[in-house]
């Protein structure tokens, strides 16, 4: 009798202790919630995912059609690299891109970019298994467009070229509006694909005014720090949150979400126990306020958020929080590739206005504040300093640059190219002493 009668108090202690737990952590769900709503942070899909856009509109219909067009003609177009077209290769490309079903594609893409707005169909309701087949198909299609300006180039048609460039810098935005951080990685990295195209060009060519007036206007969106925001709003709500709800739901199903392989009957029980409810909403709501503690950086300019911030949110999630510590993203890496964007942009913009001046009044100001207003209205930010882009006329061209990720003003030292990266010493790759540079060496 014993036995049962302290089986009982066990049982019933445990229960006590489960509702307590589930009470207390109930309360800190509520407030998490809470502090992010007052916050004024989006709390809903219906917050964030992008608007419809009537067809007639929508740039995405035109870009899938070209993406149709090229897929019919095998893999070519994925594998297309700006800086690997030479000898045979060459000749391949160069007949590839002559066929009528890629200048067709070419033709639809530049028609997307002539369109007002860009929505993608996704299912939004998928979460973490959201498919985004056109992401590897956009970044593809804006190298085509690079190599496509490179050949018109090296055929001596430098107006062709540059009516490449330009749609292909508006291609590069044209996921702007989604929510969700790997959108934002490609659309960073098609912008670095197209704006080297541009500095390219730029050696041997240079756009005329009104070229560089649209170089500009296609370009200023990624000066913008609200899709970062907007990306990390989107992680929470499309992805953990998401998360969380299938765990509620159905914690079986989220465990085949979570892992690809075979789970054993340990695995499952530690499993369950992991995700019991009162755990699951202290998971949930330390998730929150790291997620708030993000938003809050991201937002933050890079100069004055030190990144040192950054790698201590990734390292002090808690160790119990085992889904926070799979779910949250890598927020350092997201910063500076997209503050390297925004400033790369800007030193684009910037250079734009220089070649206006000179086609003004004939040759580069001695400095950026001698920039006729009507070209630069506003000294250019640099995005890594805070400070306005260092310059200084160079012979007959200039040199335009940024401190880049250091923040230290290393005399405008090139950054280095992949293999050269490769033979430095693992403490010279961390200390990253060279800068963004935009070197213009005139004719």
């Amino acid at each position: 009798m014993k036995v049962f009668k302290w089986c009982g108090f066990i049982i019933a202690g445990l229960v006590v202790v489960y509702t307590v737990l589930l009470l207390v952590s109930g309360v800190k769900l509520r407030n998490a919630r809470e502090r992010l709503a007052s916050s004024g942070r989006p709390m809903t899909k219906e917050q964030i995912i992008p608007p419809r856009i009537d067809d007639k509109d929508n740039a995405a219909l035109l870009y899938q059609s070209a993406a149709l067009r090229l897929k019919a003609t095998g893999d070519l177009w994925r594998k297309i690299e700006v800086n690997q077209l030479s000898g045979t290769n060459l000749e391949e490309v160069v007949k590839y891109m002559e066929s009528a079903e890629v200048k067709a594609a070419l033709d639809l893409l530049k028609k997307g970019t002539e369109k007002s707005e860009c929505r993608f169909d996704l299912d939004y309701s998928k979460g973490a298994g959201i498919l985004l087949p056109h992401l590897s198909e956009i970044r593809a299609m804006t190298r085509l467009l690079a190599v496509h300006a490179k050949l018109m180039a090296e055929k001596g048609d430098n107006e062709g070229a540059w009516n490449d460039i330009i749609p292909g810098c508006k291609l590069a935005d044209a996921l702007h509006s989604e929510p969700i951080l790997i959108s934002l990685l490609v659309r960073t990295a098609q912008y670095a694909i197209i704006n080297q195209a541009a500095v390219d060009m730029c050696k041997t060519s240079l756009p005329n005014e009104t070229q560089c007036e649209e170089i500009v206007r296609a370009i200023k969106p990624f000066t913008d720090l609200d899709p970062l925001v907007r990306a990390m709003d989107g992680e929470r709500i499309l992805m953990s949150d998401w998360v969380f709800d299938q765990i509620e739901s159905d914690p079986g199903k989220a465990l085949g979400l979570m892992t690809d392989t075979s789970v054993s009957v340990i695995e499952r029980i530690a499993w369950r126990i992991i995700t019991c409810k009162p755990l699951r909403q202290f998971m949930q709501a330390s998730c929150l306020d790291v997620y708030a503690d993000i938003t809050k950086f991201m937002e933050t300019p890079y100069w004055s958020a030190p990144m040192s911030e950054g790698h201590r949110m990734e390292e002090n999630i808690p160790r119990w929080n085992i889904l926070g510590r799979m779910l949250l993203p890598a927020v350092v890496n997201a910063k500076k590739n997209y503050a390297s964007a925004m400033a790369k942009a800007e030193m684009t913009m910037t250079a734009m206005s220089l070649f206006r001046h000179k086609l003004a009044h004939g040759a580069f100001p001695a400095t950026l504040a001698e920039c006729d207003a009507k070209f630069l209205p506003l000294q250019p930010i640099d995005s890594f300093s805070g400070k306005a882009l260092l310059y200084r006329p160079e012979g007959n061209g200039f040199v335009l640059y940024s401190v880049g990720e250091n923040m230290k003003d290393d005399g405008a030292k090139p950054e280095p190219s992949a293999e050269e990266r490769s033979k430095l010493s693992a403490n010279d790759r961390d200390l990253k002493a060279w800068d963004l540079v935009w070197k213009h060496e005139g004719r």
